[in-house]
C-alpha cells in the first residue's frame, strides 16, 4: 500500500497556488449562485421570476468555457508544445482578471441590459479559471490527484458558507452602494488568487509525488 506523504503535500508551495487559487474562484462562484437573482431584482428591478430566468444565463456561458476551455488547454500544450506551466499560470490569471474586469465594469453601470451582460461574462469566464488549477493535481502528482482535490476542494466550499453571511451582514437595504462593496472585494479576491497561483505554480511532477504511472502518462 502506497503512503500518501500529507506532510509534503500540506508543505508544498504549487499545491497551495491551487488550493488558494480554487479557494478565490469558489469565493466568486458562491458569491454570485447564492445572491444573483437578489442582485438582480434590487439593482435591475427583475422580478424573482424573471430574475431566476436571466440568472440562469451565466452559469450556461460558464458550462461552455469550461469544455472549450480545457479543449484549447489541451490543444495549446500538445499540438503548439506550449510548457504545462504556461498554460496552467495563462488560463487561471486569465480567467480570473477577465471576472474580475466585468465584476467591475457591473459596479459602474447603470443599464440593466449591461448589469445582466457584465454579470453573465464575468461569471462564465470562470470556466477559464479551471483549466488552469483544477487539472494541476494531475500535473503535480497524478497518483495522489484524488488526495489533492480533495484538500482543495475542502478548502474550496468554505466560501459557499462565509459568502452568504457576509453579503447578508453587508447588503441590508439592496443599494447600489452596498451592492459595490461585494463586486469590490470580490475582485480583490480574484486577484489575489490569480497573483499567488502566478507566482507559486508548477507544471513539474513534485520530488514527493514518486515515479508518474505510465498509463496516467499517456492520457495526461
Amino acid at each position: 500500500m502506497e503512503i500518501v506523504p500529507w506532510a509534503e503535500m500540506i508543505k508544498s508551495k504549487p499545491v497551495w497556488a491551487v488550493m488558494v487559487a480554487h479557494f478565490c474562484q469558489n469565493w466568486g462562484f458562491y458569491t454570485m449562485l447564492t445572491n444573483l437573482p437578489r442582485m438582480l431584482k434590487e439593482l435591475a428591478n427583475y422580478e424573482l421570476q424573471k430574475a431566476g430566468f436571466v440568472g440562469g444565463l451565466p452559469y450556461l456561458m460558464m458550462g461552455c468555457t469550461l469544455v472549450w476551455g480545457g479543449q484549447l488547454a489541451d490543444y495549446l500544450r500538445k499540438e503548439r508544445n506550449i510548457d504545462t506551466l504556461t498554460v496552467r499560470r495563462r488560463f487561471c490569471v486569465a480567467g480570473f482578471a477577465g471576472q474580475a474586469l466585468f465584476l467591475a465594469l457591473a459596479s459602474v453601470t447603470s443599464s440593466p441590459p449591461f448589469l445582466v451582460a457584465y454579470l453573465s461574462i464575468s461569471i462564465g469566464l470562470g470556466g477559464i479559471c479551471w483549466a488552469g488549477f483544477s487539472v494541476n493535481h494531475l500535473d503535480l502528482a497524478p497518483q495522489f490527484a484524488g488526495h489533492l482535490m480533495g484538500m482543495s476542494n475542502t478548502l474550496a466550499t468554505l466560501p459557499g458558507m462565509v459568502c452568504p453571511l457576509i453579503v447578508g451582514y453587508i447588503v441590508t437595504t439592496g443599494t447600489v452602494a452596498e451592492w459595490n462593496i461585494i463586486f469590490y472585494s470580490t475582485t480583490v479576491v480574484y486577484a489575489i488568487g490569480g497573483a499567488i497561483f502566478w507566482k507559486f505554480a508548477s507544471g513539474e511532477l513534485q520530488p514527493w509525488a514518486g515515479e508518474q504511472n505510465p498509463f496516467i502518462g499517456e492520457l495526461h
